[in-house]
């Protein structure tokens, strides 16, 4: 077994690091991406739907609707990267925090 001292630099080290939680932010930024993506697609839509011909803008819209979905998925794909990483981090805490008997 490590010596208590190791152990508690660990915990400080690591209880610092549990605190951020980025995974939130990211899903947050993945949901209303999501929202927005969404949306533009339905303007674009209804831009396709009412038109004779294709508007110019229409293409700026495609290629930010695009944008939007693109940067949504990658936030997601981000979000549950960080939150795996979070995840392991919180249960070493538990473990040391058994091993040093904090929560008794």
């Amino acid at each position: 077994m490590q010596d208590r001292g190791a152990l508690e630099e660990e915990l400080t080290a690591l209880s610092a690091a549990v605190r951020q939680r980025r995974s939130v932010d990211l899903f947050l930024r993945a949901a209303l991406g999501a929202f927005s993506w969404i949306l533009v697609t339905g303007v674009c839509a209804k831009l396709l739907w009412d038109s004779k011909r294709t508007p110019i803008f229409f293409w700026a819209l495609a290629g930010l609707d695009l944008f939007v979905a693109w940067d949504a998925v990658r936030s997601f794909r981000a979000a549950r990267a960080n939150l795996t990483r979070e995840l392991r981090l919180e249960a070493r805490v538990r473990e040391l925090r058994d091993a040093l008997g904090v929560d008794a």
